[in-house]
C-alpha cells in the first residue's frame, strides 16, 4: 500500500514539473493614471503608464520605460475645462533601476477652491479614456482653545494641537518644522529642521521616527523631542550664535475621500496585534488603474519663548 502511494506521488510530481506553471495567468495590458492635486499650489502633475509582465516574475528586473506618450490629459473644475496638461521629460537618478527619463504631464495654472468638484480625463493614443473625480477637502479649523501657542507649554512637558475635520474617516498627514536662519559667509540662509514623533538611539546616532498618516484630528509631541531637534540643529558647530530661531509650524494635509480611503484600505497593521497577509489592490480610475485624489494644507504657528531659545545658545528671531 505504501509503495502505491509513493508511486502515485512521484507520478504527480513528474506531471507537475513538465507543465508550464504561470502564477499570473494570461497577461492583459492595462493603463495606469496617477495624479494627486494639491489645493495649496497651482502646479499639478500626472503620470500615465501601462502595466507590464516580467519574464522571471521579478518586477524590479524590468528596465523598460512604460510611460505613455501622445495622450491628452484634461482637468475640469465643475463643468469647465480649466487646464490641459503639457508633457515633459524629467531625468532619473543615476541609481534608479529604470534608465529612461520620466515622462510626466503637468500644469502650472490650476489651483482648485475648497469644496469644489474636480475631474480628470486622459484620452490615450488608441482612443481609450481614463477618468476619475473628487471633491476638494476644506481647510481644517484649529480649535484654538485646545491648542498650545508657546513652546515650552505651561505646566506640562508636551505640546498639543487639535482641529476639526469635515468628512468621515478622514486621514491627515502632519509635519512639524522648526524654522530658522543660519549665518553662512555673511549671509542668512533660511532652513527647516523637521521634528519627529520620537528619536531612536542606534549606533551612537539619533534616528528620527516621523509621524504616520492618522485618522485622529490632533497632534502632540513631547518637549524632549523638540529639545533634541533644537540641539541637533547645530550638531558639531561650536558657533551657536550663528543660528537665529524663528518659529515652529505644524503643517496638516487633509486628504479627500479618495486618498483617505486609499490609506485606510492599504495601510498595514494599525497596532502590534494586527497582521496583514495579502496586498490590497486599490484603484479609483475608471477604464484603468491608478489613484486620483486631492489634498488641502493648513498651517498652525507656535512661538518659542526667548529664554528657551537662548538656553541652546541661539538667537531669538521674532518678537513675542
Amino acid at each position: 500500500m505504501k509503495l502505491k502511494i509513493f508511486l502515485l506521488l512521484n507520478l504527480i510530481l513528474i506531471i507537475s514539473c513538465n507543465e508550464n506553471l504561470d502564477p499570473f495567468g494570461d497577461f492583459k495590458e492595462k493603463y495606469v493614471l496617477n495624479c494627486i492635486v494639491g489645493a495649496d499650489t497651482t502646479f499639478q502633475v500626472a503620470l500615465l503608464s501601462k502595466s507590464y509582465s516580467s519574464n522571471n516574475y521579478d518586477p524590479y528586473s524590468d528596465s523598460t520605460n512604460h510611460s505613455v506618450d501622445n495622450s491628452l490629459i484634461r482637468l475640469w473644475n465643475g463643468n469647465e475645462i480649466v487646464s490641459i496638461l503639457k508633457d515633459t521629460i524629467i531625468e532619473r537618478s543615476e541609481y534608479d533601476n529604470y534608465k529612461n527619463p520620466y515622462k510626466v504631464y503637468y500644469t502650472n495654472n490650476f489651483q482648485p477652491l475648497p469644496n469644489s468638484f474636480v475631474e480628470i480625463e486622459a484620452i490615450l493614443p488608441d482612443g481609450k479614456k481614463l477618468r476619475s473625480s473628487s471633491v476638494v477637502p476644506d481647510k481644517i479649523i484649529f480649535k484654538k482653545e485646545l491648542c498650545d501657542t508657546i513652546i515650552p507649554a505651561k505646566d506640562r512637558d508636551y505640546i498639543k494641537i487639535v482641529w476639526n475635520g469635515n468628512q468621515q474617516d478622514q486621514v491627515f498627514v502632519t509635519r512639524l518644522g522648526i524654522y530658522y536662519f543660519k549665518y553662512e559667509n555673511g549671509k542668512k540662509i533660511r532652513k527647516i529642521a523637521l521634528v519627529p514623533q520620537s528619536y531612536i538611539f542606534y549606533n551612537d546616532e539619533y534616528i528620527p521616527d516621523y509621524p504616520e498618516p492618522t485618522n485622529i484630528s490632533a497632534f502632540s509631541v513631547n518637549l524632549e523631542v523638540i529639545n533634541k531637534t533644537m540641539e541637533l540643529i547645530s550638531k558639531g558647530d561650536p558657533e551657536k550664535g550663528n543660528y537665529e530661531i524663528l518659529s515652529c509650524i505644524l503643517e496638516v494635509l487633509s486628504l479627500d475621500e479618495n486618498l483617505s480611503y486609499y490609506y485606510n484600505s492599504t495601510a498595514r497593521g494599525r497596532d502590534l496585534y494586527s497582521v496583514k497577509l495579502d496586498e490590497t489592490d486599490y484603484s479609483n480610475i475608471q477604464g484603468g488603474y491608478g489613484v486620483f485624489g486631492i489634498y488641502n494644507k493648513s498651517n498652525y504657528v507656535l512661538r518659542f519663548t526667548h529664554d528657551y531659545i537662548r538656553s541652546f545658545g541661539y538667537k531669538p528671531g521674532l518678537k513675542l
